[in-house]
């Protein structure tokens, strides 16, 4: 059996000589709604946003060598991406929200535990851009719709269809980026946002179909596939 870990900032628990005594369970966000009781009438209502809250994942942990507590605290603060070792083809943004105090248990080992504060969807590891040439389908492989990032290489007006739903680009030179992520359309460092109409596209779970209009050489698509 594989001995427990996570890896925070790009790096394993196991190489900062921290024993991983217990794992954050796997658990699902918790979808943002409001219960609405109306005086004189049965049960409730509800009013769903439509969004989910961040996950709090605790791990309870033994560090072997007290002496290098000053090197794993400077490690073990602010934000980064962590993995963890009960599902770790995904990894969490996450944000270190404990003080993080150290109980002596025997001789140089010391408990503590670590809270990340998480954003309610992990990504796939396994980010790998996916290049079309051609009008045709890609597969989510995650649970939930992703934010992708397109870039398209191509001239002029150009219209990109995502699921039946159009994006219309005009004045492109070289190439453009849709990004889902930040809600912005660039070139480089030059915003384009004028140079594009259409909402910003989501990759539904399962096959997404994907064409074009206009002189495009390829498409390529940074997916950001994200679990529940």
């Amino acid at each position: 059996m594989t001995e427990p870990y996570f890896i925070y900032k790009n790096i394993s628990s196991i190489d900062m000589g921290i024993l991983l005594n217990e794992l954050p369970p796997i658990i699902k966000a918790q979808r943002d709604m409001n219960k609405i009781v109306i005086p004189g009438r049965d049960g409730f209502l509800t009013e769903d946003f439509a969004t989910y809250g961040s996950i709090i994942k605790t791990c309870k942990c033994t560090i072997l060598d007290i002496a290098d507590v000053d090197e794993v605290l400077s490690w073990l603060e602010g934000s980064g991406e962590v993995i963890f070792s009960n599902q770790d083809d995904r990894k969490y943004q996450a944000s270190i929200i404990n003080q993080i105090p150290f109980e002596k248990i025997i001789d140089q080992w010391h408990k503590f535990v670590v809270v990340f504060d998480c954003q309610p969807f992990a990504l796939m590891v396994d980010n790998q851009n996916i290049t079309l040439t051609a009008s045709g389908t890609i597969y989510n492989r995650g649970t939930y719709k992703s934010k992708p990032i397109i870039k398209i290489y191509g001239t002029g007006a150009i219209t990109l269809t995502i699921n039946g739903t159009s994006i219309y680009l005009t004045d492109v030179v070289d190439y453009i980026t849709i990004d889902s992520v930040i809600m912005d359309c660039y070139k480089g460092t030059a915003l384009k946002n004028s140079d594009m109409t259409g909402d910003f596209p989501e990759l539904t779970t399962g096959t997404n179909t994907i064409s074009w209009t206009g002189t495009v050489t390829s498409v390529v698509i940074t997916p950001n596939w994200r679990y529940f």
